[in-house]
């Protein structure tokens, strides 16, 4: 090989690696970029977990007070209006069958 040949080659080598250190350059810049959106991506998401969370702590927090269970003796009080006033539509409809002739 000639000094002229092994310049070419020589130099051949350099450009073909700066070449390839600028593609792998980009390709990296790609993947950081992909990489940093999918970041934002997941850091907004947790934002807003973080939000809901707190969010629904403070719903939980100050919530209305329930409503008290009724006073012994209420429950049977409603029952029997109910069951009162289920015999007198019965009585009702009963008259009125035999108004009609159908008792």
């Amino acid at each position: 090989m000639t000094q002229n040949e092994i310049i070419l080659f020589v130099s051949g080598l350099l450009i073909g690696a700066q070449i390839m250190a600028v593609t792998v350059m980009v390709l990296d810049l790609r993947e950081a970029r992909r990489d940093l959106t999918l970041a934002e991506k997941h850091r907004r998401r947790a934002a807003a977990d973080l939000f809901l969370n707190s969010f629904r702590t403070y719903r939980l927090e100050n919530r209305p007070p329930l409503p008290q269970p009724y006073k012994p003796g209420e429950v049977e009080a409603i029952a029997r209006d109910l069951e009162l006033s289920l015999y007198d539509v019965v009585y009702r409809i009963e008259g009125a069958a035999r108004k009609d002739g159908l008792l």
